[in-house]
């Protein structure tokens, strides 16, 4: 049982590398007494355990244990039938699909997305 842990804890911290950097445990006390916070590094800022944060189209969460997991936000489209169109998403990221005589209805159904940066 203590091999399948340990396993399962290296190829997390592993998966998690990948797409950001991450620290947990006690930290290392920058002054006498005091423990800086605990949580992730991505991309340059820090996310606190248990928190996302949103950069760039991408949605990241810090869960306390320290793994930091990542979405992207933009869906782009790559079908949609003939009485739609593609605009920009309103979040800026992607797109989505509205009916040709009317931007304010979005198309649901026949629409078919793709996520990627």
């Amino acid at each position: 049982m203590i091999n399948l842990l340990t396993f399962w804890v290296i190829l997390t911290a592993g998966i998690t590398l990948c797409k950001g950097q991450c620290y947990g445990g006690e930290g290392v006390p920058t002054k006498i007494g005091e423990t800086p916070p605990l949580g992730c590094y991505w991309d340059g800022d820090f996310v606190a355990f248990n928190t996302n944060m949103k950069k760039n189209c991408t949605t990241c969460y810090c869960n306390a244990g320290g793994g930091l997991g990542c979405c992207v936000d933009a869906l782009h489209i790559v079908q949609l039938p003939d009485e739609c169109k593609i605009v920009p998403a309103d979040n800026g990221c992607g797109d989505k699909a509205v009916k040709k005589d009317n931007e304010d209805d979005e198309c649901i159904e026949g629409v078919a997305a793709v996520s990627k940066r």
